[in-house]
């Protein structure tokens, strides 16, 4: 089961445990306030871009009659943002969001249905390269009941 909030939360705690082999530290607030300026190191920033949750599940069973079940499918869109120091080049940005889907797919075992970026962009206000990019896991998560 996906719990947005905890996921976000321990892929970067496990990320920051590989900092060294991402090639950055991992946050998971809007970075401006950890980012020094000048940016030494290459810098990750992890959030929730959008959540999908689906409709009840429901079957058809051999008689007609239909199931609703609690299962739903959930799609949740993460943000993945890498920030590198200019001198780096921008080859910097894209190494770490590959890096990064790579420790996703073969650290965490997550199935990724989807993953993109946009071109690396220079952002002069704090006067580093930044590659905008995304993840996408889908599951089927079973909804709460919770007692009157």
């Amino acid at each position: 089961m996906i719990l947005v909030g905890s996921t976000v939360a321990n892929l970067a705690r496990n990320a920051n445990l590989r900092s060294d082999s991402l090639g950055g530290k991992t946050v998971t607030a809007y970075p401006d306030k950890y980012i020094s300026t000048p940016l030494k190191n290459t810098m990750f920033s992890l959030g929730v871009k959008e959540i999908d949750v689906g409709p009840r599940i429901e079957r058809t069973n051999a008689d007609g009659s239909i199931t609703v079940t609690r299962l739903r499918n959930v799609k949740v869109t993460f943000g993945l943002n890498v920030y590198a120091p200019h001198s780096d080049g921008g080859e910097a940005c894209t190494r770490g969001f590959d890096r990064w889907i790579d420790f996703i797919v073969r650290t965490m075992q997550l199935n990724i249905s989807g993953a993109g970026c946009s071109g690396v962009e220079y952002e002069q206000s704090i006067g580093t390269n930044v590659l905008k990019g995304y993840f996408i896991i889908e599951n089927k998560t079973a909804e709460t009941v919770i007692p009157e």
